[in-house]
């Protein structure tokens, strides 16, 4: 009789005790903060990782903030001056984040950040409108060839950035010299692509998730991928390899704390963003955007980052688009 008195109290604490854990992770939020404009890759990535974190319930809820300007440099600049106030705050960021520091476009680099994870690698695509003129690589070559500077080439960041750097790889490897192609930059790849679909430009270079929902509509074709294989979700898009041009280039994107963050909560968020990337929400997130897991959690990420700084830093002098 004891015990029956005794159980509906501990029962009560429990639930009190429990109630108290829930609140408080149902009253954890974040807020990512993106550098670029709505409907590009950085935005897909802040977004679909967001989704994935409540999905599983490592945070209650999350908003976003695109804050544009300056390729990037803006939000990098907010970021890092108000690195003391931000609360709950992560900046989304990718590949050209090291290409513009390399070209001192802006004065920081990922190490005024606290490197969280890389998240995902995607690979460059060539798109065309579904009717246009060019419906292979090759169309596009030898347009080129016989009609220097003719061609206009749309890209979701700035001159010398990550969308110019995937063209001037494709253009170099076929003979075309990449100053000699008329690349015009447009603030994240949802500008980049209204211009394509417009007619404003002929030919875009983005990324393969940023393209995958107008290629699915019939809008535009992709002629080719800086895949190293294709993507079996997507064995209609090829890779330039199979096409006899032998680049290979994946743009990573990742997350990114204040750089005043503490080791306990650098951790907390590791392991947050550990569990989420397991999970089944993330996965469906890789599928529908035809990304590539590229998980590189806290000092892998590190690594990762100083080896790719020296790699990008090689092909930009070879290039001509840094000193």
């Amino acid at each position: 009789m004891l015990k029956l008195l005794v159980v509906p109290y501990f029962v009560a604490l429990l639930h009190i005790c429990g109630a108290a854990v829930a609140a408080d992770v149902t009253d954890e939020r974040l807020h990512i903060v993106i550098p670029a404009g709505p409907g590009g890759g950085l935005d897909a990535t802040a977004r679909a990782i967001g989704r994935a974190l409540v999905s599983d319930q490592e945070v209650a809820r999350v908003s976003y903030e695109n804050r544009t300007g300056g390729g990037g440099g803006k939000a990098m600049a907010y970021f890092v001056e108000s690195n003391d106030s931000l609360r709950d705050t992560l900046l989304v960021n990718s590949t050209p984040l090291l290409i513009r520091s390399l070209q001192g476009l802006f004065p920081h680099s990922y190490k005024d950040l606290t490197p969280l994870a890389g998240l995902i690698a995607d690979p460059g695509v060539i798109a065309v409108r579904a009717d246009s003129p060019y419906q292979t690589w090759a169309d596009v070559v030898l347009a080129m060839k016989q009609k220097p500077g003719k061609l206009f080439v749309g890209g979701g960041s700035v001159k010398g950035s990550l969308d110019h750097i995937i063209l001037s790889l494709l253009v170099d490897k076929v003979g075309i010299p990449p100053r000699s192609v008329r690349y015009l930059p447009y603030d994240g790849g949802g500008k980049a692509m209204l211009a394509l679909l417009s007619g404003e430009v002929d030919i875009l270079v983005s990324g393969l998730g940023e393209t995958l929902s107008q290629q699915k509509a019939g809008s535009i074709v992709l002629l080719g991928m800086t895949a190293e294989q294709a993507n079996p979700t997507f064995p209609q898009v090829p890779t330039f390899k199979a096409q006899q041009v032998d680049v290979v280039f994946y743009n990573w994107r990742g997350l990114f704390a204040p750089s005043s963050t503490e080791p306990e909560q650098r951790d907390q968020w590791i392991t947050q963003l550990s569990n989420t990337v397991a999970g089944e929400e993330w996965q469906l997130q890789l599928a529908r955007y035809g990304w590539q897991p590229l998980f590189l959690p806290g000092d892998e990420f590190v690594d990762y980052l100083s080896e790719q700084e020296i790699m990008l830093k090689a092909v930009l002098l070879q290039l001509g688009l840094v000193r």
